[in-house]
């Protein structure tokens, strides 16, 4: 009797382990034949939009393009009696100067939007000047005239100021805005085809 019930319960284990056996093997062929439950398409495209999408979100700024600037800045001063100039009393200063120029955008501020199935469109805002680097400045020339000690002094740290004021960054933007341009497309084409070479890149600029 003790030997009939150990032979069935043996049986019985056998017969759950070829089940599970089998069970297995039927959805690991499932997998394989590519059955609609385990390939999930829709799915795998939105991960990569996720993915290129992601890897645009830059916070911090993007440098487009770095410029090497150098010119000569010249400032008169005279002096001015009932509206008329005084001959003899004028003062001419001359600045030299070089800098490097870092103009590009807000990382943060670039939108972009999946288009159809593999299409991307970035919306790019205004260009910025960054900073600058390698600043250098001395007076190169002064010219003054015999009465010149009646005209004050050329402030020329003034001078300094107006080669980086707000006015000069919006002119060393707009002269290279084409290059800028050009610049970001290339830049961001890069990075979405180096995830998703077939993609359809458009660029729209803003400001």
């Amino acid at each position: 009797m003790k030997t009939m019930k150990k032979l069935t319960m043996l049986l019985a284990g056998l017969l759950v382990a070829a089940v599970l056996l089998g069970a297995g093997a039927i959805v690991a062929g499932g997998i394989t034949k590519g059955w609609p439950q385990f390939a999930a398409f829709e799915q795998k495209g939105e991960t990569r939009n996720t993915q290129v999408v992601n890897s645009l979100k830059r916070e911090q700024q993007v440098v487009l393009l770095s410029l090497g600037i150098q010119g000569i800045s010249e400032r008169t001063e005279n002096s001015v009696f009932m509206g008329i100039d005084v001959p003899g009393t004028q003062k001419v200063t001359f600045i030299e100067y070089s800098f490097n120029a870092k103009l590009g955008i807000e990382g943060k501020d670039v939108e972009i939007v999946p288009v159809g199935d593999n299409g991307y469109m970035i919306f790019i805002p205004e260009f910025i000047f960054i900073g600058h680097s390698g600043t250098k400045f001395r007076v190169a020339a002064e010219k003054n005239g015999a009465l010149s000690w009646m005209t004050p002094n050329i402030d020329t740290a003034e001078m300094i100021n107006t080669i980086l004021d707000d006015e000069a960054q919006k002119e060393y933007i707009n002269t290279n805005r084409e290059i800028l341009q050009e610049q970001a497309l290339a830049f961001y084409t890069g990075i979405i085809k180096g995830v998703a070479p077939d993609a359809d890149v458009r660029l729209e600029f803003r400001g």
